[in-house]
């Protein structure tokens, strides 16, 4: 990340008005919209039929020391049908702590039965088995309906003992969901696998010295890759009010494979460099070996002051040897950037392109990035001067063969307008205009992580 970006993720004593987080379009919004008429600039594809779904913080009456991890959930949702921008809308998820500060009523289905840490659903939103999951880093989903109004936390009829991922990997072939999640206390985790219908399969216990904040996994066609990475967990932190992770030097940074098809903890390990890693580009099988994309930090979330801290991230490849026990590591790009997306139809399998969010500029993000890794080259798709980027969405358009044949959804912070503009981009032409600019009417503050829903 670049410099303007450290106090995102670091923890650090700030006042409300000092805190980066609560300024220009990192602020919450404070209203719930729903608008049915959307100015469109450009021509809509005939061919995007559903629904963009984007989540992030939204807090209401943040305090000292607010952190960019924390805070309400809000949900928001453009439809696209037949050409048109059918609707804008957003919804705060509804949960209990929500109730308590706004009167906004807590949703009254679903499960019951709240986890010991529970989070508010601010992370990422899904579409698998008929459901919208709205995800948190740690804790129970929250399932909406199409109109993002929340109808409970969700755990598979009691059959979810323990937090979901904010990252599960829906295998691109099968439709299956993978997914984990970590907690703060023994066993800190979880690994778990859902049918293409939505039944939860499979849980396995595995062990783990430490709980660490694992943000995200790999998943290829016959195996999965645990990050076990130094950013560990410090309820000493809690209680001064900070966010609960630090990066920690004793902690030995390792990755963990496990095969799709076991029942048990046989997970094997393979120590790494110390590093720390919010989200993989993808990963699949090569022969024995497995080949894993990342962006990767030097580390993350040190004690301020850290003269050790590195600015920058970078888009890495693993190669990973389970045989040998070794990872060896090429850089694919020293860009800046985050949130790292391929075409659906590839995750688990291998992919040729990839798509990211560069970070920096005057906003903290700017340009979309489209990477061709077999060619080596890197396209840049400039949102402009006084905009910033949001995560780059991939949606395959529907009689597209090759891997790029598609669109990229983006959601774009306009500086001028102070508004925000949802942006699809035809991947195949990238560095081109848009071929459609939606006016959403509304601020969507920089959050972290959506999906495309067909229908």
């Amino acid at each position: 990340m670049s410099e303007q970006l450290n106090t995102l993720v670091d923890n650090k004593a700030l006042q409300v008005q000092d805190n980066p987080v609560l300024q220009g379009n990192f602020a919450p919004v404070d209203t719930e919209n729903s608008f049915d008429v959307l100015e469109v600039i450009g021509s809509i594809p005939k061919n995007l039929q559903g629904t963009l779904l984007r989540n992030g913080p939204n807090p209401v009456a943040p305090g000292p020391n607010h952190h960019w991890f924390m805070g309400d959930a809000m949900l928001h949702a453009i439809h696209l049908s037949n050409g048109q921008a059918k609707s804008y809308r957003n919804r705060w998820v509804r949960t209990k702590a929500l109730a308590e500060k706004t009167g906004l009523p807590a949703a009254s289905g679903g499960s019951q039965v709240e986890l010991m840490i529970q989070g508010s659903g601010n992370v990422n939103v899904i579409g698998h088995g008929g459901r919208v999951l709205a995800l948190p880093e740690v804790g129970l989903p929250y399932e909406m309906d199409r109109q993002l109004e929340t109808k409970g936390l969700f755990d598979y009829e009691g059959k979810l003992a323990g937090s979901m991922t904010a990252h599960p990997k829906v295998d691109g072939r099968t439709g299956e969901m993978l997914f984990f999640g970590y907690e703060m206390f023994a066993p800190f985790l979880r690994y778990h696998q859902a049918s293409a219908s939505g039944e939860l399969q499979k849980s396995i216990d595995i062990d783990l010295p430490a709980a660490v904040m694992m943000h995200d996994f790999g998943v290829t066609e016959t195996r999965v890759v645990f990050m076990d990475l130094p950013v560990v967990f410090d309820l000493a932190l809690v209680e001064k009010g900070f966010f609960p992770f630090q990066w920690l030097d004793a902690h030995q940074a390792r990755l963990g494979i496990l095969n799709r098809a076991s029942d048990s903890d046989t997970v094997q390990w393979i120590d790494i460099e110390p590093c720390y890693v919010f989200h993989p580009l993808n990963s699949y099988d090569d022969g024995d070996k497995i080949v894993m994309d990342v962006v990767r930090y030097k580390k993350m979330m040190t004690a301020p002051g850290d003269d050790d801290y590195e600015q920058g991230s970078s888009l890495v490849r693993w190669i990973i040897d389970p045989t040998a026990g070794t990872v060896t590591t090429t850089v694919l790009s020293d860009i800046d950037l985050e949130f790292p997306r391929v075409n659906p139809k590839v995750e688990c399998y291998p992919h040729q392109y990839g798509y990211a969010l560069k970070t920096g500029g005057v906003h903290g993000f700017s340009d979309l990035l489209k990477f061709d890794l077999e060619a080596g080259t890197t396209q840049t798709h400039r949102v402009g001067d006084n905009c910033a980027g949001g995560e780059p969405v991939f949606v395959t358009a529907s009689n597209g063969e090759a891997e790029d044949a598609g669109y990229l959804l983006s959601v774009i912070y306009n500086g001028d307008t102070q508004l925000s503009e949802l942006h699809i981009i035809d991947a195949q032409d990238f560095e081109a205009k848009p071929v459609a600019i939606v006016k959403l009417n509304a601020r969507v503050p920089f959050g972290f992580h959506g999906n495309f829903i067909a229908g």
